[in-house]
């Protein structure tokens, strides 16, 4: 599975992101080659609800993924407009939008992907990745994506969590996870778009708790029976 990120600024400068995944595992797989930065080591500013011990594991999963995309973007500006362009096997998308958008839909893939127990709830979305997700794209599918888990679990006889309480813990704990990846990726970069676009993620993370506890679903859920 491959998501090409074609980002092309208006000077001309063309910068590409090529995300590639295991279909079986939807593991990213890993680029061969090159040095590590400091701040992908699992203990260099470790978050708090990390379950992975660095004896075992030397580097932070998330962040030696992403050491190589924020590299390329560490000097750009989040609000710079580019034309950014998706390449998948089924179709293509394109959006005129600012970098910080563009970069926020291709990180999420590695988040995701890399490796990190803390994000394998949100790792079935990624197999139907949809860029420039909006907000409420993004907790629509996210929700539709573990009920759907739930149905599974339920036909193979284990307990479903049909109100999404596992849901919501897990994404208080992907709050504070992000929190610490963006603190990780601010310290080594020269301009605002890497860390921006990780805000973005984060402001999305947070919605989905938001929308689980709203106690009146909106009408367009209220279908007849």
């Amino acid at each position: 599975m491959l998501y090409k990120y074609i980002i092309k600024f208006d000077g001309g400068e063309e910068k590409t992101i090529d995300i590639e995944l295991d279909p079986s595992t939807l593991n990213i797989l890993p680029k061969t080659g090159g040095e590590f930065p400091e701040w992908a080591l699992l203990e260099y500013g470790k978050c708090s609800v990390c379950p992975l011990d660095a004896a075992a594991q030397k580097y932070c999963p998330i962040a030696l993924n992403l050491a190589d995309v924020t590299k390329t973007f560490s000097d750009k500006a989040s609000t710079t407009l580019v034309d950014a362009r998706v390449v998948t096997r089924e179709r293509e998308y394109f959006k005129r939008t600012s970098l910080q958008t563009a970069l926020s839909s291709a990180i999420g893939i590695y988040m995701v992907t890399s490796g990190c127990p803390l994000m394998n709830v949100l790792k079935p979305m990624a197999r139907h990745h949809l860029p420039f997700a909006s907000l409420n794209e993004t907790v629509y599918r996210s929700i539709s994506s573990y009920l759907l888990q739930q149905y599974y679990r339920m036909k193979n006889g284990l307990e479903p969590d049909w109100e999404l309480k596992k849901l919501g813990k897990a994404y208080e704990t992907i709050e504070i996870l992000n929190l610490a990846i963006v603190d990780r990726v601010r310290k080594f970069s020269e301009k605002d778009a890497n860390y921006n676009a990780l805000i973005i993620l984060d402001v999305f993370a947070k919605m989905v708790p938001f929308s689980i506890d709203q106690s009146r679903p909106t009408k367009e859920f209220l279908l007849p029976e």
